[in-house]
């Protein structure tokens, strides 16, 4: 099972408590999700925020999809891990969290919620101009930057921020099946 912790907003489209009751911690090894709710066009949209890389699921949020949520996001996670590259038991294991379904709670940390915000934001504008393939959406943010005070400083780029598809890989696959970047240096 994975926590995937919600807005007010989700959780009440979801039909769950405004205040659910703390799940307990869970096993897969991203670890809890964040989500959201969002409308563009009077199509609803779900963005997926992993608290621990930054990855991101984009999904269909109307009332049909939202019953099946975790069967999409297990799907795009899965199809995403492919798309980068990233095999292996840890993917496994977080795909057994997604299949198992959600344990829903509230958002704590703001820190996710704005980087969550910016995420629905970025999704909104690519939709509005013409962009509408959510998996395609995902992958963008994947390559995209994540900073979070838990994750400290980037010593590969020298900066404070990360790459999620990078985080991923680190979380999810062994350390002999990352091969390094070759360097350019001679």
């Amino acid at each position: 099972m994975t926590i995937l912790c919600c807005t007010a907003k989700l959780l009440k489209r979801l039909k769950q408590p405004a205040k659910p009751v703390e799940p307990a911690p869970q096993g897969n090894p991203l670890g809890e999700w964040c989500a959201d709710v969002e409308v563009w066009r009077r199509q609803p949209f779900v963005v997926m925020l992993n608290a621990a890389t930054g990855a991101v699921l984009v999904l269909p949020g109307d009332a049909a999809n939202l019953r099946r949520l975790h069967e999409r996001a297990l799907l795009q996670f899965a199809m995403l891990a492919e798309h980068f590259g990233v095999r292996g038991g840890g993917v496994d294991a977080e795909l057994h969290g997604f299949d198992a379904g959600f344990a829903f709670g509230s958002t704590r940390d703001r820190s996710l919620l704005a980087s969550l915000n910016q995420r629905k934001y970025g999704v909104w504008l690519h939709l509005e101009h013409g962009d509408h393939a959510l998996p395609d959406l995902a992958a963008r943010e994947w390559e995209g930057l994540f900073k979070h005070p838990t994750l400290g400083w980037n010593t590969r780029h020298n900066m404070e921020y990360h790459t999620p598809v990078d985080l991923v890989r680190q979380r999810l696959m062994p350390a002999a099946d990352i091969l390094p970047f070759p360097s350019t240096r001679h």
